[in-house]
C-alpha cells in the first residue's frame, strides 16, 4: 500500500505539456484463462533495440517502448521518462515511465524487466490519468525483446479513476500483480479495493487469469 500511495502522490505532482482536454477512459478487461504450461519463447517476438545482458543497468527513462494497453503499438522513445504520443484509443496523450521491477519469469536464470508506464492527458492531476501497465522485456543476444504487457483487468462501473498496479512479483512461468481500484467514496490518493491477477507465460507471451478480489 505504501508503494501505491507514493506512486499516486508522485504522479499527481507531475506536470507535462498541454495535450488537450480530459479524454474519457476505456474500461479494461482481462482475457480468459487457459492452461498453465510455460511455453518456449516465440521466434516472432518483437525486438525493441539493443540491450545489455543485465537489464538492471538500462536507463529506462530514455528507452523506446510500446504501450498497447494505451493504444500505442510502435515503440515510443522516452526523454527524461516521458514523451508525447498518439494513442489509437485517446488521440494525443503523454506517456510516462513509472518505475521498474525485475525477476526471472521464463526460468532461464536471467532476470527480465517489467517497466511501468502510464498514459495521461497531460493535465498533471490524478483526473488526467488514463491507464497504467507494465511492459515486460528480456535481453537475448544483445537485443531487447518484448515478452508481453501487463494491464489492469478490473474496473468498477461506478469508479471515477482507473485502477493502479503494484510492483509485479516474479515466479517461474507467472507474474502476479496487485490491482488497486477505486470505490466511489475513495480519495485520489487511496484506492480501497484490491485484486490479484496472475499473468502466465503462455504461447510466447503473457496472458492473465481472471482477477481475484482480496479486499
Amino acid at each position: 500500500m505504501r508503494r501505491l500511495v507514493v506512486l499516486v502522490l508522485l504522479l499527481t505532482a507531475c506536470g507535462g505539456p498541454g495535450i488537450g482536454p480530459k479524454i474519457t477512459r476505456r474500461p479494461e478487461s482481462g482475457s480468459p484463462a487457459g492452461t498453465t504450461t510455460v511455453s518456449a519463447p516465440s521466434p516472432s517476438r518483437q525486438v525493441l533495440g539493443s540491450a545489455p545482458a543485465d537489464l538492471r543497468t538500462v536507463d529506462w527513462p530514455k528507452a523506446a517502448l510500446p504501450a498497447r494497453f494505451c493504444g500505442i503499438d510502435e515503440p515510443v522513445r522516452l526523454k527524461d521518462g516521458q514523451a508525447a504520443a498518439t494513442s489509437a484509443t485517446w488521440g494525443r496523450i503523454l506517456l510516462l515511465q513509472n518505475g521498474v521491477a525485475h525477476g526471472d519469469v521464463d526460468g532461464d536464470g536471467q532476470d527480465e524487466a517489467a517497466v511501468g508506464l502510464m498514459c495521461d492527458t497531460g493535465g498533471g492531476t490524478a483526473a488526467s490519468q488514463l491507464a497504467f501497465g507494465y511492459v515486460v522485456v528480456r535481453s537475448v543476444d544483445g537485443n531487447l525483446e518484448l515478452v508481453g504487457e501487463i494491464s489492469t483487468t478490473t474496473m468498477r462501473d461506478d469508479a471515477y479513476h482507473v485502477p493502479l498496479l503494484a510492483e509485479p512479483k516474479f515466479e517461474k512461468g507467472v507474474i502476479t500483480v496487485e490491482e488497486r481500484w477505486y470505490r466511489p467514496s475513495d480519495a485520489n490518493c487511496c484506492p480501497s479495493g484490491a485484486s490479484l491477477t496472475k499473468w502466465w507465460l503462455r504461447d510466447g507471451t503473457l496472458k492473465p487469469d481472471p482477477a481475484v478480489q482480496v479486499s
